[in-house]
């Protein structure tokens, strides 16, 4: 079981209702003339409104978990049959066809925190696009950073009710190596009811923080041309402070 089996009881929860990257993934999907591939798609998020679009699509996650939950939210929408879903790392993936667009979405690929892992996700990820195809890397920026310098902290992340009437609240620590480019969450997921006994699951995950050379450099050596890197969602410019930091690179 790895860190994302624990948490995807929760994870929708929190995330389900974000959007705003929705409108880029779409105009992209509309531009890229074949299949399309999401990597750590997670409960599906992204793959349900792209589906429901009409494009065929392969979610690749490493969590067995996360994946039962895309699973059953496609199924429910009557589009299980646009996406093939997939166990599989994405340092190590091995699918046998090429893609048009691949991305992967809200900061995920900084949970690999090894140079050498980096390099062969992204290996991997070229391997799978045909000459000219589209790759997105979304990676969060202002985020991280923010909670870089509020280490040692515990921040309350949010309060839900759930379907079943308890509240999710979520609260994460961060720990910085400043000397590594790491950050160390560890999150607090407490369950309860009115007057009911609390429940606490608790998981640490890691989160490398990019510099803009160090992305453009890793793209690059993997085989792509960065065309673009932008600082949100409506390909504003980027600047350190930008939210995000959002790749825009060309399989060569």
């Amino acid at each position: 079981m790895n860190d994302y089996d624990l948490i995807a009881p929760f994870y929708d929860a929190e995330h389900a209702g974000f959007h705003e990257d929705l409108d880029m993934y779409q105009n992209y999907a509309e531009l890229c003339g074949g299949r399309i591939l999401e990597l750590a798609c997670g409960s599906g998020r992204v793959l349900l409104p792209l589906a429901q679009a009409g494009y065929e699509l392969t979610g690749v996650d490493n969590s067995a978990e996360m994946l039962q939950l895309a699973r059953q939210t496609l199924t429910e929408a009557g589009v299980a049959q646009r996406c093939t879903l997939i166990q599989q790392d994405i340092v190590t993936l091995k699918l046998e066809q090429k893609f048009r667009l691949a991305f992967v979405a809200l900061g995920s690929f900084a949970h690999i925190t090894k140079r050498q892992e980096q390099q062969k996700a992204l290996v991997a990820v070229r391997s799978h696009l045909s000459r000219g195809a589209t790759f997105i890397l979304d990676i969060s920026n202002a985020d991280a950073r923010y909670m870089e310098d509020l280490s040692g902290q515990v921040l309350h992340q949010g309060t839900w009710q759930q379907q079943d009437g308890t509240m999710l609240t979520h609260f994460v620590s961060p720990a910085s190596a400043n000397d590594r480019h790491l950050l160390e969450l560890t999150h607090f997921y407490e369950r309860h009811q009115q007057n009911g006994p609390v429940q606490r699951t608790v998981v640490t995950t890691h989160l490398y923080l990019f510099e803009r050379n160090e992305i453009e450099l890793l793209l690059e050596s993997a085989g792509f041309v960065v065309k673009d890197i932008y600082g949100d969602y409506e390909m504003g410019p980027y600047q350190l402070e930008a939210p995000r930091m959002v790749c825009l690179a060309e399989a060569r």
